[in-house]
């Protein structure tokens, strides 16, 4: 009789993931994101992997019976329901720093492009106004300041960086210090989130979503900012208070802004942002990247299948300990 796991996958990856699940068990692809499509679907799984798109919820883990581990393709698990999960004994792991610097570069490609008018520039070019070349003037990065929200791994390379490349002034705002040889290497200093606000020429925002963050930039954090700061944002949409970017952009109040990430994804049409020169947008891209996404494929595989078999994960994000005392609860 075959005993090899059943592994339900909500996304498709580098085969670099996939052929390490594909050896040690049988990996099915969900038909659909559909909530009730995945219930049927995911009742026989012993392990589940996502990507950006789907919801885990208490009613999806209450469908899969035999699941032991949600993993998660990527850094946010922002739409995985971790409590239920906890409650559950379900291990859910993810792959921090398998794409810290393909989105540190995504950052940086953002600033010089906000910077250098690049959405301005390349409609003139693409009207075949080559003199409009002249009705625009950029500035550079080098000896600016650059603010980062969210100090982890990828806002630490940013600092790096920007440190290192550009000359930049660094500082930082997180709930907990970074080590001394951490801030020494970024040439960074923590500050309150006001003087962040108020002091940047470059705001980048490298925090995870939950209660604490969302829409942490608002009108009144962007009252606070100056009007030549170009803000970035490359961890969650709903972080970011997108009708009151547009606002400050079209009063004047802030010079550009950046974003791979939107409050709702995909964006729907009439977006306040889409479509306005001084907004530069990519599609949820930053870790598309050869090199991110066979991190993230091999990150995932790899601790999904030391949860399978008994094994500590790399990566957790739940409590391992917790999670076996609520899994053997369940069980008897």
């Amino acid at each position: 009789m075959d005993q090899r796991p059943i592994i339900l996958s909500m996304t498709t990856m580098f085969d670099a993931g996939m052929d390490m699940l594909r050896a040690a068990g049988e990996v099915r692809m969900a038909s659909s994101l559909e909530p009730a499509t995945l219930r049927r679907e995911i009742v026989d799984a012993d392990a589940l992997v996502i990507r950006t798109g789907g919801v885990v919820d208490a009613a999806l883990l209450d469908a899969g019976r035999k699941l032991k581990v949600v993993g998660r393709h990527g850094v946010g698990y922002d739409q995985i329901d971790i409590d239920a999960a906890t409650e559950r004994g379900i291990q859910v792991i993810y792959t921090p720093g398998a794409n810290t610097e393909s989105v540190c570069e995504h950052a940086f490609a953002m600033m010089i492009g906000v910077s250098k008018h690049f959405p301005q520039m390349s409609a003139a070019i693409r009207a075949y106004d080559y003199h409009g070349r002249t009705r625009f003037v950029g500035r550079d990065l080098l000896g600016r300041t650059i603010g980062i929200i969210g100090f982890g791994k990828i806002g630490r390379r940013v600092g790096e960086v920007a440190h290192a490349a550009f000359n930049m002034r660094v500082v930082y705002n997180d709930i907990v210090a970074a080590p001394a040889e951490v801030e020494a290497r970024a040439g960074a200093r923590r500050v309150e989130l006001d003087e962040l606000l108020s002091t940047c020429e470059y705001i980048t925002l490298h925090v995870p979503l939950d209660a604490s963050t969302r829409r942490m930039i608002d009108r009144a954090a962007l009252a606070k900012m100056r009007p030549d700061a170009i803000l970035v944002n490359t961890c969650r949409g709903p972080v970011v208070d997108e009708a009151a970017v547009a606002e400050a952009l079209e009063a004047g109040r802030l010079f550009g802004y950046a974003a791979d990430v939107f409050e709702v994804e995909p964006p729907q049409p009439g977006h306040p942002l889409i479509g306005r020169p001084d907004v530069l947008l990519t599609p949820h891209s930053a870790a598309q990247t050869v090199e991110g996404l066979t991190n993230m494929a091999v990150g995932v595989a790899t601790d999904v299948l030391r949860v399978l078999n008994g094994e500590e994960p790399l990566n957790p994000v739940n409590d391992p300990a917790l999670v076996r005392k609520n899994r053997a609860a369940r069980l008897n």
